[in-house]
């Protein structure tokens, strides 16, 4: 067997993979505009507001503990601040221990200053979980989750998870 048939695959098609693997990844790793950005920040770093009672909630990593809309009627929002610009395509809200405490509609709004917000992504709540997924990253320093139809019972979100 020839020594260097297991290299092929590496030395034909895998020239930016070596590359990557040998220089590493520093440096930004999207720019949109003049805002450059690399991999989420810690949560630790995050911090998070709205207009729900107990907003801090969805970062304390505890399904126990959740932000929950004043009634059932009212939508409800929460904003985090990620410190700095991240690149994320997914997004995932814990509704925590009151699995049946979603809202019927939630949107994806994000910004890079916390003035000016855009909204990326729009999707049906779901039981226990409601995912987020776009197919195209998403820069932001500011995520903001809004209910925009409230479900039967008050909103909760225990959790926030970004990829």
């Amino acid at each position: 067997m020839d020594p260097m048939s297991s290299m092929r695959p590496l030395l034909s098609g895998g020239f930016a993979l070596a590359v990557i693997l040998l220089t590493g990844c520093g440096g930004p790793i999207y720019q949109e505009g003049n805002a450059q950005a690399s991999a989420i920040t810690p949560r630790s770093s995050w911090q998070a507001s709205g207009d729900m009672r107990g907003a801090q909630a969805v970062l304390d990593g505890d399904i126990a503990t959740a932000a929950v809309s004043a009634a059932p009627d009212g939508g409800g929002s929460i904003t985090i601040d990620l410190g700095k610009p991240c690149v994320f395509n997914m997004a995932v809200i814990d509704h925590g221990t009151n699995e049946w405490a979603f809202a019927r509609r939630v949107v994806l709004l994000t910004s890079l200053d916390g003035i000016s917000f855009t909204q990326r992504y729009s999707a049906l709540g779901t039981r226990r979980v409601t995912i987020l997924c776009s197919s195209a990253p998403i820069l932001a320093r500011y995520v903001r989750f809004q209910a925009v139809v409230p479900g039967d019972r008050p909103w909760s979100v225990a959790e926030v998870y970004l990829q």
